[in-house]
């Protein structure tokens, strides 16, 4: 009976002691009115390049044959949550023809007549920020540039860490005399890189 209880005391006393070493490693030791460090690590999480555009649109002033329909396409956004030591992006855009009924010479205005103008953001972080197109104005004459090609929206460079820009760019149409009436119909395609 003795060497049971013994046995049991030992072993309860293992247990105990192993209860006391498991916790976390001491930093240091230090003596009286002597500093006593600790190390302290911490993660600052990546996050997107993101790029929100609205799924659809249409242009607020309209106009006859061989006039300009225009108007703001909408609130596109950009949020860089990278977190980056090098926080550059680049918004391009570009446009479809847009067309009417079956889509004939007549019922199609080339995306060479569709002129894009960014103007100014709201934009949050540091860096510079660029607009692609200024001085957006009502027409005649159209403000800004022709989408038949791919033209710089807006851009951000330098800086460190995140960053975010919203511009409302203005599109004008410049019809045709000889395009017919109708509801015309494409595409502006924006791409963050």
């Amino acid at each position: 009976m003795k060497t049971f209880v013994r046995a049991g005391l030992v072993g309860l006393a293992a247990i105990t002691l192993g209860a006391v070493t498991s916790g976390p490693v001491q930093a240091d030791t230090c003596a009286r009115n002597t500093a006593c460090n600790t190390t302290l690590t911490f993660t600052v999480t990546a996050g997107a390049l993101e790029i929100t555009v609205p799924d659809s649109a249409a242009l607020s002033h309209s106009a006859a044959s061989g006039g300009y329909p225009y108007g703001q396409l909408g609130a596109i956004t950009v949020n860089d949550a990278r977190g980056s030591i090098t926080p550059d992006w680049t918004v391009s855009v570009i446009a479809s023809d847009f067309t009417t009924g079956a889509a004939s010479s007549a019922e199609t205005v080339s995306n060479a007549d569709v002129y894009y103008c960014s103007g100014d953001a709201t934009t949050a972080g540091n860096g510079l920020f660029v607009a692609g197109q200024t001085g957006c104005a009502a027409p005649p004459p159209p403000s800004g540039v022709t989408l038949d090609v791919t033209r710089t929206a807006f851009s951000h460079s330098g800086g460190t860490g995140v960053n975010s820009a919203t511009w409302n760019p203005m599109v004008t149409v410049a019809t045709a005399a000889s395009n017919v009436a109708g509801d015309y119909t494409g595409t502006i395609t924006h791409i963050v890189a």
